[in-house]
């Protein structure tokens, strides 16, 4: 879906930054990663802290090839009130003009953090009190803003497939950009609706001295298809991974009921009790097909009846032999 010259950013916290990077990594290619970008701010500390403050997030800008866009004179700070009394003439740096050495008027390119400090064009509060929406996760237009100016251009499009409420959306209606943006939260719609009205950006209905009216606004619920299996994307509720079946002849579950009897016995992998008769022990899955468990051997178990039932479709094996520990049900 990305141009040559777009850009992702993934903006995310501590507790998942070092597993994600490596998906990008893999998708973009190590090459392509451009910034990793740590957006600070503060907060009201707890009492009786045992740790210091978590109170910043990391955006990693990735771009799709080498031909990224980047609007340096966009997004420039004010130079710091240092910088302005202590300028000689010889400087270089991103806030002087290259072969002139005077300071640019427009300032500096900011560096890879972005600090809550006033003064310096860089003051991104977390929450800014007149846009709040009650949102849990609700991040600062400003923000937002900074990105767009920076990897894009008036006229260009701004995807936001976990758009929340809204501020992606607003961000890129303020700055001229075309703009799509998704979410699974039922609310979303009607509070990209009610933003871009509190921002003068859209009007009731049928009212066309606004930039934007309702019906400008394309609205869907109907889940995209695809584009390797053609199932649905997003079920309702519940959004399934899907895998591949292993390649090779596929068996019948009398099969597979055999070659777990020759491999493991007639015993139950829930509780180690051993039966005398296979009747008493049923086919399942490690990994429930609710949440993508693959119907394959691999992914097959033999359950005594009362595992099965504790099991249900919510367990895998080792949460049913923890559960089973827990209940005092493990054979002895």
């Amino acid at each position: 879906m990305l141009r040559d010259d777009s850009s992702l950013y993934l903006h995310i916290n501590h507790t998942a930054h070092a597993w994600v990077k490596s998906l990008p990594d893999a998708i973009f290619g190590r090459k392509n990663f451009r910034n990793e970008i740590v957006w600070c701010y503060t907060g009201p500390g707890s009492p009786g802290m045992r740790q210091f403050n978590r109170n910043h997030d990391t955006i990693l800008w990735y771009s799709v090839s080498d031909q990224w866009c980047f609007n340096a004179d966009d997004v420039r700070i004010g130079h710091h009130s240092k910088t302005r009394v202590n300028f000689r003439e010889g400087l270089r740096g991103s806030g002087f003009i290259e072969g002139e050495y005077g300071l640019a008027a427009g300032g500096k390119v900011p560096e890879a953090w972005w600090i809550q400090e006033k003064g310096n064009g860089l003051a991104i509060a977390a929450r800014q009190k007149r846009q709040y929406m009650g949102y849990p996760t609700q991040k600062p237009l400003a923000l937002y803003e900074r990105i767009i100016k920076a990897s894009s251009n008036p006229g260009d499009f701004v995807l936001d497939p976990i758009c929340g409420c809204a501020t992606t959306p607003i961000a890129a209606e303020r700055l001229g950009r075309k703009w799509s943006g998704m979410d699974i939260w039922d609310k979303a719609h009607d509070t990209v609706i009610q933003r871009l009205q509190q921002e003068g950006l859209a009007g009731p209905e049928g009212e066309t001295d606004r930039l934007l009216s309702f019906g400008q606004i394309g609205f869907s619920t109907v889940a995209p298809v695809r584009t390797d299996n053609k199932a649905v994307a997003a079920p309702p509720l519940k959004l399934k991974v899907q895998f591949a079946e292993p390649p090779g002849p596929k068996m019948t579950r009398a099969e597979m009921v055999n070659v777990l009897m020759v491999n493991g016995g007639m015993v139950c992998q829930g509780c180690d009790r051993q039966f005398d008769d296979p009747l008493y022990l049923e086919l399942d899955h490690n990994t429930p097909r609710s949440d993508g468990g693959l119907n394959h051997i691999s992914n097959r178990l033999l359950l005594c009846g009362p595992c099965n039932r504790i099991k249900s479709n919510r367990l895998t094996l080792s949460g049913l032999r923890a559960e089973n520990k827990k209940r005092n049900m493990m054979a002895k």
